[in-house]
């Protein structure tokens, strides 16, 4: 049930003469909490009846109490306005002499130029001599080095340009580390196992054709 009904209910069995304890039975409230709730909306127990006591009384004050609240809230927020519209002006101001401040200082300090310093070389006749020497042996040197071929610093086996024909497959015995290190040798390089022992094979005979 709610508060206005409750309360027209209680002033309802109140005219019909019914105690309080008995209205609360009747509302389901304990008899306290229905004294609290009828104290709260201004009845006041008079003559064992609840009765509404300075009703206009406590609507003016309550009127009056926000309207001036409300008015000090607007003084408050005018105030508030006027301080920060001040502070901003300030700032702005501040600000402007600052700006024309640095436009001065830049108008009236001119940049300081330093004269380039004039540098002289003393060269004697030896000097002179020396260097004449040293132009002769370029002159001579520079020929040579354009002639001279330049060293392949590619890392990998020299083997003769020529396609193999006629492969021949074979089963040998071969030393386990001497076989494992041609192996590694032949990973490393660009060239095939039978290109890189072909020509292993041609190198030795080449040194050993006497035996042919």
């Amino acid at each position: 049930m709610k508060g206005n009904e409750r309360l027209d209910k209680f002033l309802e069995l109140q005219n019909k003469g019914v105690s309080i304890d008995d209205i609360a039975k009747e509302l389901g409230i304990v008899t306290k909490t229905l004294k609290a709730f009828l104290n709260k909306k201004g009845y006041k127990l008079e003559n064992e009846r609840y009765i509404l006591k300075d009703k206009k009384e406590i609507n003016q004050i309550s009127f009056t109490d926000i309207n001036s609240a409300k008015k000090e809230n607007s003084k408050k927020k005018v105030t508030e306005k006027k301080t920060t519209t001040k502070s901003e002006e300030v700032v702005k101001q501040s600000k402007k002499k600052n700006l024309s401040k640095d436009v001065n200082t830049s108008k009236t300090t001119p940049k300081k130029t330093q004269p380039k310093k004039d540098r002289k070389i003393n060269i004697t006749q030896e000097d002179m001599d020396k260097l004449c020497e040293v132009y002769d042996w370029y002159m001579q040197v520079k020929d040579y080095r354009a002639v001279k071929p330049k060293k392949n610093n590619k890392k990998d086996i020299n083997i003769d340009k020529r396609e193999l024909k006629d492969l021949k497959s074979a089963t040998i015995r071969v030393d386990k580390k001497t076989w494992e290190d041609f192996e590694r040798i032949c990973s490393n390089s660009q060239f095939s196992k039978s290109e890189v022992l072909t020509q292993a094979l041609n190198d030795f005979m080449n040194e050993y054709k006497h035996l042919l």
